[in-house]
């Protein structure tokens, strides 16, 4: 192998290497964010759907107890997995109310992850991906 043809291997391995890295770290933890050892129960309206991957996200206005909207954001698995599980681009309409029961995030923001979402048809479909961290008793739908 000549030292040029070596170089070149060199250096397309490293920028392999850093891409790969790259990626890996773009991608995080949802144990780092969300609280899977409780849960959040938020009824609202939806005003946005974003079928997109890594985690698709929903959007809903809520209101709190003194009668306020709030903004909430729902984190899902990604929109292949949510495919998989019967969810359908056409669920979650604008001004539709749906119910969801997910895992609160650890900064008190109003977020939250996956789990059950209750349709207005009264369908209920799972979102999220249940980590093997959480206790069975803390999943959303666990009698």
């Amino acid at each position: 192998m000549t030292a040029r043809r070596l170089t070149h291997c060199l250096l397309l391995g490293t920028v392999g290497v850093l891409l790969v890295a790259w990626s890996a770290s773009a991608h995080h933890s949802i144990l780092a964010g969300f609280d899977m050892k409780s849960t959040v129960t938020v009824t609202g309206t939806v005003t946005k759907m974003e079928w997109r991957n890594p985690h698709a996200m929903l959007t809903i206005d809520v209101k709190n107890p003194q009668g306020q909207v709030e903004s909430w954001s729902v984190w899902f698995g990604s929109s292949n997995s949510m495919y998989r599980r019967g969810w359908r681009s056409d669920d979650l309409p604008v001004g539709a109310v749906v119910t969801v029961v997910g895992y609160p995030a650890r900064d008190g923001s109003h977020q939250t992850y996956g789990g059950e979402t209750k349709l207005a048809d009264g369908r209920v479909l799972f979102g999220g991906e249940a980590p093997s961290e959480a206790p069975a008793s803390a999943l959303p739908g666990a009698r």
